[in-house]
C-alpha cells in the first residue's frame, strides 16, 4: 500500500505476497513466533503505537527463572519491562503453560513468582490474612539446615519464608517431610515444622532416641528438657537419628544390653 505511518510500503520484487496477516506470519515468518508476528503486524497496519499478544514468555534473565507477560510495560508488572522484542522466543497462551517450560521449578512457585494475583495448577495462590498480594503459595518447602519444613508465606516469626525458586513445594508438612526430607527422621521433621508454623517455642515427638554418649547406653525421650528426666538434655537436634515410638522399641536397638535393664536405666531419674 502507499507508504505512510500505517505499516505500508511498496513491495520490493521479487517477494511473496499473502492475502492475510495470518498467512504471511505462518508461512513467510515461520521462524518467528506466530503471536508476536500477528500482533505487531496488526499494530503497524492499524496505526496504533503497539499491540501485544497478552501471552507469556520465559524470562531467562540470570536469577529470575520466571515468566513475564507480553503486554504494555506502562501497565506495570507482570508486563515485561523492557518490551519483548525477541520475535524468535515462544509466547505461551497462559502463565501455567509458560511456567511448565521451567521443568526444574515447581509450577506453583513459578506462577506466584511471575504474577502475585495468578492462579497456579494447585489452586488459587492467595496471601495469608493481612498480607496483601504477596506472591506466596501457602505450601511447604524443605529447610535443609534444620531438618524441618517451612511454609511459603509472608516472612515473619511463624516459620514463614518466601520459597526461593527453584524449589519443590508440598501441600502438607507430612508430604514435605516424607519426600523432601527423606533423610531426616519423619517424627523430628513433622514436630519441628509444626512448632515453627504454629509459633510455639518447641514441639516434641514424645518418642525415644538412643543416647550414644559414652558409658550411657540407654534411651532418652524427645521432650522438653525443662520437664527433667527422662527428657533429653540438651534437646535433641540430630535430625538424622531414628526416633522410636516407645521405650522398649528403642532399647531393642541396643542389642548387646538386656532390654529390661535398658528400660529401667532409661526411666530412672
Amino acid at each position: 500500500c502507499v507508504p505512510g505511518p500505517f505499516g505500508c510500503a511498496p513491495v520490493p520484487p521479487p517477494v511473496a505476497l499473502y492475502d492475510t496477516i495470518e498467512g504471511c506470519c505462518r508461512t513467510g515468518q515461520s521462524y518467528a513466533d506466530f503471536n508476536f508476528c500477528t500482533t505487531r503486524s496488526i499494530a503497524q497496519i492499524n496505526s496504533t503505537q503497539h499491540a501485544f499478544s497478552d501471552g507469556w514468555i520465559v524470562d531467562w534473565t540470570s536469577g529470575n527463572e520466571k515468566c513475564v507477560k507480553d503486554c504494555d510495560p506502562a501497565n506495570g508488572s507482570p508486563c515485561s519491562n523492557p518490551e519483548i522484542t525477541d520475535f524468535h522466543a515462544k509466547i505461551y497462551t497462559n502463565l501455567n503453560e509458560c511456567c511448565r517450560r521451567l521443568t526444574w521449578i515447581d509450577t506453583d512457585v513459578c506462577v506466584a513468582h511471575s504474577d502475585s494475583s495468578a492462579t497456579g495448577q494447585g489452586g488459587s495462590v492467595s496471601p495469608i490474612s493481612g498480607g496483601g498480594s504477596s506472591g506466596v503459595t501457602n505450601k511447604y518447602f524443605v529447610d535443609y539446615g534444620s531438618g524441618s519444613c517451612l511454609k511459603d508465606c509472608v516472612p515473619g516469626p511463624f516459620g514463614c519464608d518466601k520459597a526461593p525458586p527453584p524449589v519443590a513445594l508440598y501441600d502438607t508438612i507430612e508430604g514435605c517431610c516424607r519426600t523432601g526430607q527423606s533423610y531426616a527422621d519423619f517424627n523430628f521433621c513433622t514436630t519441628r515444622s509444626i512448632a515453627q508454623i504454629n509459633s510455639t517455642q518447641h514441639a516434641f515427638s514424645d518418642g525415644w532416641i538412643v543416647d550414644w554418649t559414652s558409658g550411657n547406653e540407654k534411651c532418652v525421650k524427645d521432650c522438653d528438657p525443662a520437664n527433667g528426666s527422662p527428657c533429653s538434655n540438651p534437646e535433641i537436634t540430630d535430625f538424622h537419628a531414628k526416633i522410636y515410638t516407645n521405650l522398649n522399641e528403642c532399647c531393642r536397638r541396643l542389642t548387646w544390653i538386656d532390654t529390661d535393664v535398658c528400660v529401667s536405666h532409661s526411666k530412672s531419674i
